[in-house]
């Protein structure tokens, strides 16, 4: 039976890694190469986040994502992300079905030698297909930078809010819901860091109790967002301070003050380049006494909806 080039390629760069210096083995990926495992480590998470059944399934159900980065990818790197990832799952003592042996019958504490399996496997499984079924107008680059993330690109993200809070107000506190809007221009250092910044509208209504009556006095908010966002492949942290302007129904003559904030966040893939996302956030607000009002403070909570648009 003829062994297939792809085979041979495969068993050469997996000889190579056990005979090169361990040294050399540390070295850093090339960028189309950390790219291509970022993307197939995103694709794995998030099957594994919607229920992983039956690998072979699951494996055909990820293809299509996992080609079209592959297919972007030079076939050095493509080889050598092989080996890197091989050499992942040895460090974390796979191969796994014999790590589930020794570990009584139990997959508590191989949960990350499992998904650097799945990933070893969906990049084999990839590597098979790619000279049959890459599409003829993607041309591979050693400049690719991945698809699921948002490194070294600036794009365009949509967020609006559903919050509830408590605010307090010359020593009185009002609850109060609301939501707001806001459009954020995002830079990408890399995998890992996201730098953000851009505009934001909002409002809420408060309950207010007088003398048996109850009122729900509206009050505005304009703020100018700065976001450092740290994202663990599917997983997104962010870190939020923003100058806030703040009005009344009642007096529309602004405050100013200062926000600091965070969130946590869960994205899927991209579609037609948009990467949504769902999470919560906390933030509290704080607008100093000026010759309008009072000392204002908002403590805020609630989820959040995201759209990442790779423009």
């Amino acid at each position: 039976m003829p062994v297939s080039p792809l085979r041979i390629a495969t068993a050469f760069s997996l000889l190579v890694s056990l005979l090169i210096p361990e040294n050399a083995a540390a070295e850093p990926p090339t960028p189309a190469e950390s790219a291509l495992l970022h993307d197939l480590d995103k694709i794995v998470e998030s099957k594994a986040n919607s229920g992983w059944k039956i690998d072979r399934y699951e494996l055909e159900t990820m293809m299509p994502d996992a080609l079209q980065s592959l297919c972007n990818t030079p076939e050095t790197a493509r080889l050598d992300a092989l080996t890197r990832q091989a050499r992942e799952v040895e460090s974390l003592g796979g191969p796994v079905a014999e790590a589930y042996r020794k570990n009584g019958g139990k997959l508590s504490g191989l949960s990350d030698l499992l998904a650097a399996t799945r990933v070893h496997d969906l990049l084999t499984e990839a590597l098979k297909r790619a000279p049959a079924e890459c599409p003829f107008w993607i041309t591979p680059s050693p400049a690719f930078r991945g698809l699921q993330t948002d490194a070294h690109r600036f794009t365009l993200n949509l967020e609006t809010d559903g919050l509830f809070l408590l605010r307090r107000r010359e020593g009185t506190f009002l609850p109060g819901a609301g939501g707001l809007g806001r459009l954020l221009l995002g830079r990408g250092l890399s995998e890992r860091w996201t730098m953000l910044f851009g505009l934001e509208f909002g409002g809420w209504a408060l309950i207010e109790q007088n003398e048996g009556e109850t009122n729900f006095p509206l009050e505005f908010i304009g703020a100018t967002p700065f976001v450092v966002r740290h994202v663990r492949t599917t997983w997104q942290f962010d870190l939020e301070l923003a100058p806030v302007v703040f009005l009344t129904q009642s007096d529309l003559r602004p405050s100013a003050g200062g926000r600091v904030g965070v969130a946590v966040g869960v994205s899927t893939l991209r579609i037609r380049g948009i990467m949504p996302w769902a999470g919560v956030q906390l933030s509290t607000e704080f607008f100093p006494e000026n010759g309008v009002r009072g000392s204002v403070m908002v403590l805020k909570g609630g989820a959040r909806v995201g759209f990442d648009w790779d423009f």
